[in-house]
This record gives C-alpha cells, sequence and structure tokens, in this order.
C-alpha cells in the first residue's frame, strides 16, 4: 500500500491517492475510484469493492481524493465540476504508471459513481469498463420540480460540510467553531429542515475555510436553477450518453435515491452509447435496497438473506461481483459475463431475483387502475377503492386542505436523510390516519399480482392556490391491515410541463391533468393483499414545501392553506398505469 501518490492534472493541480497492489513485481489492470469524502475512510471508499480484495485477484487499486477535498490540492471544491477533465487526467495518469498496464476500470457508488460517469463521456484512450453503483447523472436535486430538500441540506452538512471542516480544523483554531455549529445543526436537523427561506439558511453561510465554503455557492446555485437549464446541463451526463464507449454495470436499488437516474442511465446507454460493446454488454442489476447499503433487512421488511449484498442469492457477493466483470473488460477473461442476459431483477414479494433480457421488460402490459370514492376518501376511515374498473359517469370528487405549516411527514421511501428518517419500506397506517391524506383500497387479490416496470400517477386535480404540489405513492396492504410503501413520487404544478419548460402557475378552482412519475419497482402483490394508492399533497421534509402562494420557498415564509380537490370520474379518470408482467 501506498500513501498520497500525487497525480498531476492538466491544470497542474496535484491530485493525491492511496494505492492497493499486488506485492509481487509486474504490471497489473488498474480500478479507479475518484472519492469526495476522504480516501483515508475505506468503510466510505469500499461501499461495493474491497480494494484488498482486489488487489490480492491482480488488480492495482487506487483510490483518490478528488479536487479541493482532504489530501489532494486545488479548490475550492465545487460539486461534479472539475471531474469531467479530472476524471479524464486520472484515468489516462493511472494507466501510465510503472505497475499499470494500461488498462484502467473505474468503481464506486453514489458521487463515485457519477464520477465514472463524467469521466466514461470523456472517452479516456485507457478507460475499458465502469461499474457505477447507485449513481446520479446530474445536480438537479428535484423530483416532480419540487427541491430534494432532506438529500440536500442532510448530504451537506454531514456528508460533505462536517467532513471538509474537520479537515481544515487540524491546521486552522478558528474552524472549530464551524465545526461545533455544523454538528450543532445536524443535531437539529428538524429544525433546520422547516427553516423559511430556504436560501437564507443560517449554517449555510457558514464558510470561514475553504473547505466550508465549498458547498455554500452550490446550494444557492442549485436553489436559483430550478429548472434544467444550462447551469445543470454543464454538471449533467443525461444528455452525453451517446459519448460512452465501455461497457457499464449498473447497481440500482428499488429504494435508492437515485434509481431514476440509474434506470435511465442504463436504458440511454444501451440506446445511444458510442460503440456496439457498450450498447451490447452495458448490464443492470437492481436489488431491494436504499442508497449505497445492500443488507437483507430494508426498513421494516426482511426480503431474505439471499437479497443481500454479501450473498446475492448465495451465489456471489459484490466484491467478486466487480471482479469478474473486470476479469472480463480488463484481463479479457472469457467468463461468460457477455453471454448472461442484460438485466438481473430482485422480485420483492416473491424475493426471488430473475435474469430478463431488457429493461423495461417487453412483455408488460400496462393496466390502468382507477380510483373510486363516494367523496370522502379521506384517511383510513373513508370510502375510497381502487380497482381496474373504469369510473361512473358521475362520481363525486374528494378534497381535502393542504397546509404546508402542518405537511404530511416523511416516512420512508427513496431517500437519503439524516439517521432518524428511515429508509425504504415503512408501515404507513400512521400516516393514512390524517385527514389530508386520501387512500384508495383495492379488494383482496384473488391470485397473484406482479407490478415490473415504470409506474405513473395521472391525477385530475384542481386547487384553490395558484400554485402547489400533489404526491402519490404505491402501498401494499397485507391481510393483517399493514400497509408498506412500495414507490412514491411528487408533483409541483408550475412545472407540470417538465422540468426544462418554463414553469407556469395554474388557474385557482381549473381541472388540470398531473402526470406523477413514482419511477420504478418489481413487486409481487400476494393473493389475498390488497393494493393501495394514497394521494396528498406533501412529503415532508423530504421535499420542500409548497406554500401555496405562487412564491417559491426558496425566496419566502409566507404561506397559505390550498383546497385540493381530485376528479375521479368518466371526463376526469385518475388513476395508476401498473406495468403488469405475467
Amino acid at each position: 500500500m501506498e500513501r498520497d501518490v500525487p497525480a498531476v492534472m492538466r491544470d497542474g493541480t496535484v491530485l493525491r491517492a492511496d494505492v492497493y497492489r499486488p506485492a509481487a513485481e509486474g504490471r497489473y489492470p488498474v480500478l479507479l475510484e475518484r472519492i469526495p469524502y476522504s480516501k483515508a475512510m475505506l468503510p466510505l471508499a469500499a461501499y461495493c469493492l474491497d480494494p484488498l480484495a482486489a488487489a490480492a485477484a491482480g488488480y492495482a487499486v487506487i483510490i483518490q481524493d478528488v479536487r479541493g477535498r482532504f489530501a489532494s490540492d486545488g479548490g475550492p471544491f465545487y460539486i461534479f465540476r472539475d471531474e469531467f477533465n479530472d476524471g479524464y487526467d486520472s484515468v489516462e495518469w493511472a494507466a501510465s504508471l510503472p505497475y499499470s498496464d494500461g488498462r484502467v476500470g473505474m468503481f464506486g457508488a453514489s458521487y463515485m459513481g457519477m464520477t465514472q460517469w463524467q469521466a466514461a463521456v470523456m472517452q479516456p484512450p485507457h478507460l475499458q469498463a465502469i461499474f457505477p453503483c447507485t449513481s446520479a447523472g446530474s445536480a438537479f436535486f428535484r423530483r416532480g420540480g419540487a427541491v430534494d430538500w432532506g438529500l440536500l441540506v442532510y448530504w451537506f452538512l454531514s456528508s460533505l460540510g462536517l467532513s471538509g471542516v474537520l479537515r481544515a480544523k487540524q491546521g486552522r483554531p478558528e474552524a472549530r467553531q464551524e465545526f461545533l455549529a455544523l454538528v450543532e445543526n445536524i443535531d437539529r436537523m428538524d429544525e433546520v429542515y422547516r427553516f423559511l427561506p430556504l436560501r437564507d439558511l443560517p449554517v449555510m453561510k457558514l464558510g470561514a475555510s475553504d473547505q466550508a465554503e465549498s458547498f455554500a455557492p452550490f446550494f444557492r446555485d442549485v436553489l436559483d436553477h430550478d429548472t434544467f437549464d444550462d447551469f445543470h446541463r454543464q454538471l449533467s451526463v443525461l444528455h452525453r450518453h451517446a459519448q460512452v464507449q465501455v461497457p457499464a454495470f449498473v447497481l440500482a436499488g428499488w429504494y435508492d435515491v437515485l434509481l431514476g437516474t440509474d434506470l435511465n442511465h442504463f436504458t440511454r446507454t444501451r440506446r445511444e452509447a458510442a460503440t456496439e460493446t457498450a450498447r451490447r454488454s452495458t448490464r443492470l442489476l437492481v436489488g431491494p435496497w436504499a442508497h449505497a447499503a445492500f443488507p437483507h433487512v430494508v426498513g421494516e421488511r426482511h426480503f431474505g438473506l439471499g437479497s443481500s449484498g454479501l450473498f446475492l442469492n448465495l451465489e456471489t457477493d459484490l466484491t467478486s461481483l466487480h471482479i469478474r466483470w473486470f476479469d472480463r473488460w480488463l484481463k479479457g477473461i472469457r467468463n461468460g459475463v457477455d453471454e448472461e442476459p442484460p438485466v438481473r431483477l430482485f422480485v420483492m414479494g416473491k424475493n426471488v431475483w430473475r435474469d430478463e433480457n431488457e429493461w423495461p421488460l417487453a412483455r408488460t402490459r400496462y393496466t390502468p387502475w382507477y380510483i373510486h370514492s363516494g367523496g370522502l376518501a379521506n384517511s383510513l376511515r373513508g370510502n375510497g377503492t381502487l380497482s381496474p374498473e373504469p369510473p361512473a359517469a358521475a362520481s363525486p370528487p374528494d378534497e381535502f386542505v393542504y397546509d404546508p405549516a402542518d405537511p404530511v411527514p416523511t416516512r420512508g421511501g427513496n431517500l437519503l436523510m439524516s439517521p432518524d428518517y428511515f429508509r425504504g419500506p415503512l408501515e404507513q397506517t400512521a400516516t393514512e390516519e390524517r385527514p389530508d391524506v386520501l387512500v384508495y383500497t383495492s379488494a383482496a387479490l384473488n391470485e397473484d399480482l406482479e407490478v415490473t416496470g415504470p409506474l405513473i400517477v395521472k391525477l385530475y386535480a384542481a386547487s384553490s392556490a395558484p400554485d402547489t404540489d400533489f404526491t402519490a405513492k404505491l402501498v401494499e396492504v397485507l391481510p393483517d391491515g399493514r400497509a408498506y410503501n412500495i414507490a412514491d413520487g411528487i408533483l409541483r404544478a408550475r412545472y407540470r410541463r417538465g422540468a426544462e419548460e418554463p414553469p407556469s402557475l395554474i388557474e385557482p378552482g381549473r381541472v388540470y391533468e398531473y402526470t406523477i412519475d413514482l419511477w420504478a419497482t418489481s413487486m409481487v402483490f400476494q393473493r389475498g393483499h390488497r393494493l393501495r394508492v394514497e394521494v396528498s399533497s406533501s412529503n415532508f421534509p423530504r421535499f420542500d414545501r409548497n406554500l401555496n402562494t405562487g412564491e417559491l420557498g426558496r425566496d419566502s415564509d409566507r404561506m397559505a392553506p390550498a383546497r385540493q380537490t381530485i376528479f375521479h370520474d368518466i371526463q376526469y379518470p385518475s388513476h395508476i398505469v401498473l406495468p403488469v408482467v405475467r
């Protein structure tokens, strides 16, 4: 092992890496990870691949601090900005090392997954393959136009801010105050989440050191650029898959905060990549996991030991999966990777792994299930139902009042927030007791129903406000009444036309069609179980609150209640589209 091995970037900046390699002399293929959280934090760096095991398998493993972080020079650090050029330069530097045989692969999860895509679109000649786990695709921290507030704040304060100040604290006594201030804010995160206006969040103004300053400008930029404009495009790879020349093994989780972009990476690389090898050989594996964690118990549900990243159906583990992938593409070993189906999914409910030939599945039947009620679907005690039968000609709508001062609290889902907000599937009946949550439940199923693929909700709704949010959640109801979230989504009314279109306020009282993206799942609802759809207007603090005034929370603290009306008749047939698979 060698520490702080220097690499000089094209502008002269020195980045430093730790290297793990076989003790025997010779040249080896290189596996490169680029990390903003400190290469010395080996448990964090080795989320998916154990570098010691990889070195024992005949690889030189390089874990590099990105520009402006920890042992590397440059800065101030700005999220994703420098990873395109630095990624290219680092790959080519790794290929030139005296113990390198010139073949380079990249690995890593989360931010370290994004750095792989950023390097890949730059086409460094010596990059042979990548293995991005749970990877972002851009800096667009929004879902349906709502700010992914829980992720944005917690990630900046804890993962980036705290670690940066810890480094600065070592050589600068005044940084201790910044460190203590960050700790205080992390310890009272609920209060931090509720602060308005968002852009004036006091903790984001900490900045006596370069490291502390690193996230504040980006935080303001993310809030200011509320559509997918040129600012986001320059930090994104989502429109650049046609530049990818190497195969990618995309690893994702059904409850991961980055599931949507992982599926996007796979489908677009398979369709658009620059080489036939990249298009044909890119792979997808989706487990039941939350973000960058691979246990067999996720949230409050047990998916069987075979779902664990330690076992993967008792056949292999994540490190072995990596080594097998890189053996094929960096060592040229014909180990069957080319002949295997391109998609492997964990089917929840049955709790089994299954290979498929494409995503979405070609045999999918997209089936609408409609919401119904007698006009009182509020809470579990209401009369809301769900069925494949279209609504009658006349059906009274449902109403509820959304008050941003008392939002529906976040409970589980595809989130990454402070540890007191548990990720994954959690029991939902406490949320469903609220009168501002509409609940639509099916009859008990007569046979198993598999739902595998993308999910959307078509909602016809009116609001008394000039702007508001609508949320939808798919839930499984067990025979004993327990209810667990499967997938969810949100849509901010002003962004109903899409992230790249100019925002447009709505006319109070007018009915609009809203398409809410719930991303995707693979779930068998078993015989005797029921399906449920929840509809409301908030999921806080996971997403920032819509203030219902036409002003954004980034700029204002003035809020007002809104009366929401959900229609489900023959003219406005609100429904969820289920990807049914036999």
